[in-house]
Order: structure tokens, then sequence, then C-alpha cells
């Protein structure tokens, strides 16, 4: 009985991870550049049921296999799905559109310092502070293709398509990118990525200034993926407050005993 108690409640915690990941998901519904994220769920082993005569017994034998048995459910890992989002223009000097070639394999993203490490993100909508520096969203400092902080003489810039940056025309930098051919070296940090491994500069990569990309979270897909979870949550629920009843009548037997 306690098997099935077990397998029931590893259900729902697997399932109370997959809420957490839609709900994120459903967050950042308008965060610029922003990748949704799949729980990856896997099965434990099962285990294989044989029918033994007088178990416990030296010479006890198998007398035939009675089957499988599930040994529930658990969520291995979040898997980030790097699919690009609609374009929209914005006309923002700031907001700032990579275009990879159709035929590319896994991510390109801008490199950004964030407390003093160098970290990449997909949402291309910087601001300029007040010391003329280029930031990312979350306040970092983007970087150029030489890895340092990109300063302006000027609050107001333009971008070339190979993302040379021009203020009071003068040629300021050339704003970095990478690509990460393997994703699974990618470890998320908040809304950015760190690389456990080489991030190589994209190749054929085109920038357009006065475009965003939008996150790529399908609404629709995403609220039916929620209330399918949440009721499969709610099912697994029901099946240990069975076992809980089971078991509490369970122990009333064994007292009137």
């Amino acid at each position: 009985m306690l098997r099935g108690l077990y397998t029931a409640a590893g259900a729902m915690n697997a399932l109370q991870r997959q809420q957490e990941i839609l709900s994120n998901n459903l967050g950042n519904v308008r965060t610029p550049g922003f990748k949704a994220s799949n729980g990856v769920v896997r099965s434990f082993p099962e285990m294989l049921l044989a029918q033994v005569s007088h178990p416990g017994n030296a010479r006890s034998r198998v007398q035939g296999e009675v089957g499988t048995l599930s040994t529930g459910v658990y969520l291995q890992e979040t898997m980030p799905r790097f699919s690009t989002g609609s374009i929209s223009e914005t006309g923002s000097p700031t907001d700032v559109y990579m275009k990879v070639p159709a035929d590319a394999t896994g991510a390109a993203m801008f490199a950004v310092e964030q407390n003093g490490e160098t970290l990449y993100t997909t949402n291309g909508r910087f601001a300029v502070d007040e010391e003329r520096f280029l930031r990312s969203a979350d306040g970092g400092y983007i970087l150029s293709d030489a890895g340092e902080r990109i300063q302006l003489p000027s609050s107001e810039f333009t971008l070339s398509g190979d993302g040379q940056i021009t203020s009071l025309g003068q040629n300021v930098a050339t704003l970095g990118a990478v690509q990460i051919d393997d994703l699974a070296t990618l470890e998320q940090v908040g809304n950015d990525y760190r690389v456990n491994g080489d991030a190589p500069p994209a190749a054929n990569v085109q920038f357009q200034q006065g475009f965003i990309e939008e996150a790529n979270v399908d609404l629709d897909r995403t609220m039916a993926d929620l209330m399918t979870t949440y009721r499969q949550f709610e099912a697994n629920q029901k099946v240990v407050q069975a076992y809980d009843k089971s078991a509490e009548r369970a122990i009333e037997i064994a007292r009137i005993r």
C-alpha cells in the first residue's frame, strides 16, 4: 500500500515543479527575448514482480512472473526552448534584434557583464545609463566583441547590420554576440545564461536597430498545459488522501483486535 502512496506523492512533486515552470513562462510572456522552458519528466526504473512459493523459505522458488510495477516519475531537468519569438518594430534605438541564419543551430546571445561575471542574454531591450554605458534590461553592462563595456560619447547612437556602433560620427565598438551550439552547457541565471564551456563569436548574424524579439511563449498552449497539470495534481492528491484514509482504518482495526 505504501508503494502506491509514494508513487502518487512523487508524481505530485513532479507536477508541482511542472506548474512552477509553466507559471514562470506565463509570467514572462511580455519579457522581450524570453525563452520558455520545458520540464522533462522521466520514469523511475520499473520493478519486475514474480510469484514465489513459500516466501522466506530457503526452498522457495519462482513459479512465474507476475509483471512489471511502475515506481513513479520525477522531473529530471528543465530545458529552455530556443525557438525564435515574434519580431516587433518598436522604433526605439536601444531595442536590438539579432537575426541568425535559418540553418543555424543552438542559440545566439548578447554578451553581458553582470556582477563581475560574463553572462549571456537573448533580451535585446537595452538602455543607456547616466554615464552613457549601454546596459541590459537587468542592469548588466553590454559587452563589445572584445569583451569590454560599451561607453558612448552620446546617448544617441546608430547600429549597423554587422553590429558596428556609431555615435557622434565615430565608431565606438562592435556589439558582442556569441553562438552556443551545445545547449547542454548552458546554466540559467535569472533570465540570463552562464556557459560552462566555449562561447565562440556568432557568425553571419545581422542586427536590426529599433526591432525587438518577443518571448517565444505560446500563451494558449501554456494555459492549457497549466490546467492539465493542475488536474493531474488534483487526481494524485485524491489518491494520496484515499491511501491516508485506508491507513487510518487499518490502524483502527488493529486497535480493536
